[in-house]
């Protein structure tokens, strides 16, 4: 018994349907590894840079609530440098001191006088490494160190020191 035609022509028809359909399927797939591996690199980058950003943003917030004339230095205390933000609430004195300490951004705020050690102070964000430099009077440089030891930067200037 041989084919006919139109049988033919509908095997034909069926096998182009069923290839173009494995096609789609397989540029679905694709489509999907690529922007998921796409996705996975966007966030990796996001999350590395997170830590440095985060942390020179807190450190700069930090410094424009306490710009006063005399109140914010880069201090060395215990083989570290901190930032030493002076305040006063109801006549007292207080120092806000923020630092890298132990694989952390740290605060400690403390009445002026008393000398709390600087592992008394609260971890505010995991970083990998932060230094701090007073260039002048008025400037600040901050230098932050994410996961894969790429450095960000900010320079800051006192309003209070011009």
């Amino acid at each position: 018994m041989s084919s006919s035609p139109t049988n033919r022509q509908h095997t034909v028809d069926s096998l182009f349907t069923l290839s173009l359909l494995g096609v789609f399927a397989i540029s679905a797939l694709l489509v999907t590894v690529f922007g998921a591996n796409t996705y996975e690199k966007i966030v990796s980058a996001s999350r590395k840079t997170y830590e440095s950003t985060t942390a020179l943003s807190y450190v700069r917030e930090k410094i424009r609530q306490n710009d006063a004339a005399g109140c914010i230095s880069v201090e060395r205390l215990e083989d570290t440098d901190v930032l030493s933000l002076k305040s006063s609430v109801n006549g007292r004195s207080y120092i806000t001191y923020v630092y890298y300490q132990d694989g952390m951004l740290r605060e400690l705020y403390q009445q002026e006088g008393y000398d709390l050690p600087l592992s008394a102070g609260q971890g505010i964000l995991k970083v990998h490494g932060l230094s701090m430099e007073q260039v002048s009077d008025s400037l600040l440089r901050f230098t932050a160190i994410d996961e894969d030891g790429s450095e960000s930067e900010i320079t800051v200037a006192l309003n209070s020191a011009g």
